[in-house]
């Protein structure tokens, strides 16, 4: 094997990472790899401290790995962990143990970052590396497991034919519906204190928001969300267009507890589908966990199938003291692990 070595990510290697990806797409087509670009701006890459990279001797990237932090707020209860989010990535054309050494160089150094930034999260919490892939992604999969890696979830790939009729659905009682670009502060503190009480193990906060509304994907995205007659917010639904195009994602679907029951989850996803209809997208995806069965059976009736699974490795840095936590009821992967989340 080429000499190899690993250093933090540059704003200079983004040529040899769009290279790196291509080949991975290339061998691996459902894989879910960010636009190169991310981890040049996004916030969470902090300036390449939290991304590493693999080069050989040649100076061609044989390996790819970044680690994002997803820490709880203090309002988080502490049954749930905080999260750090990585994936480790060697070139798909390397022999078997070329490849083995890569990611292994690859996660110590994520483990070691991942030490560090942990240090700075709010104490009581347990701390989990975890590290999201699909399941054709056998060799990543097969590595992570034998360090020690665990499944804890799998989560649903499912895809919505916008060409066939969507369902007729009648709008619940009780609350007015819009669509909503949240284009002030205010209106996204509001939008941030709903989801985060609804999604409290995947918080956000208005840096992560206002990167998500940067993107190109959300300059032709709207929220379309629920409003009781004092006007506050509900419940709510993003529909964009993904950036790469050719398809619409719906995401970050929530409802306050004291309105579940009520139809409002069907009838957002359903408004989320007409519209990206309207915006002239074919189809669409979304990602729910396999053993939320209350939300595949909202996606199955809104038109959703099942056409592939990702699963869902972890690793406790700090273990959880009395018990695992609870299981979410929606998962949220930042943008920043593979995919163009979001998290």
């Amino acid at each position: 094997m080429p000499i190899m070595t690993t250093r933090n990510y540059t704003v200079n290697d983004l040529p040899l990472l769009a290279e790196f990806f291509s080949r991975y797409q290339a061998a691996i087509p459902d894989a879910k790899l960010a636009p190169p670009e991310l981890y040049t701006y996004h916030p969470g890459a902090d300036n390449g401290a939290n991304v590493f990279c693999a080069m050989d001797d040649s100076g061609t990237m044989c390996g790819f790995a970044p680690v994002f932090p997803a820490p709880c707020d203090d309002a988080t209860p502490l049954t749930e962990p905080h999260h750090l989010w990585t994936v480790i990535l060697a070139d798909p054309g390397l022999e078997a143990d070329a490849a083995t050494q890569i990611r292994a160089a690859l996660l110590e150094r994520v483990v070691a970052r991942a030490r560090t930034l942990a240090d700075g999260f709010p104490p009581g919490h347990a701390v989990r590396l975890a590290s999201d892939l699909m399941a054709s992604q056998r060799p990543e999969i097969d590595f992570l497991l034998g360090q020690g890696f665990e499944l804890y979830e799998t989560v649903h790939i499912m895809r919505c034919d916008l060409t066939e009729p969507l369902l007729d659905s009648p709008q619940p009682t009780g609350v007015t519906i819009r669509r909503w670009r949240m284009e002030t502060e205010s209106e996204q503190d509001a939008y941030l204190a709903a989801y985060n009480r609804c999604l409290p193990a995947n918080a956000k906060d208005r840096a992560a928001l206002q990167f998500f509304m940067q993107s190109s994907g959300w300059a032709k995205g709207t929220a379309i969300a629920a409003f009781d007659a004092a006007g506050n917010l509900v419940a709510s639904i993003l529909a964009s267009p993904h950036e790469e195009g050719g398809f619409g994602m719906t995401d970050d679907v929530f409802v306050l507890p004291e309105w579940r029951g009520r139809g409002l989850a069907k009838y957002l996803v359903n408004a989320g589908l007409a519209y990206l209809r309207e915006i002239g997208l074919s189809q669409a995806i979304l990602e729910v966990l396999a053993n939320n069965a209350p939300a595949v059976h909202v996606y199955q009736a809104t038109g959703h199938k099942i056409i592939n699974q990702e699963v869902l490795l972890g690793k406790w840095l700090l273990a959880p003291t009395g018990g695992s936590p609870p299981e979410r009821t929606y998962v949220e992967k930042p943008e920043s692990s593979q995919k163009g989340c979001d998290k």
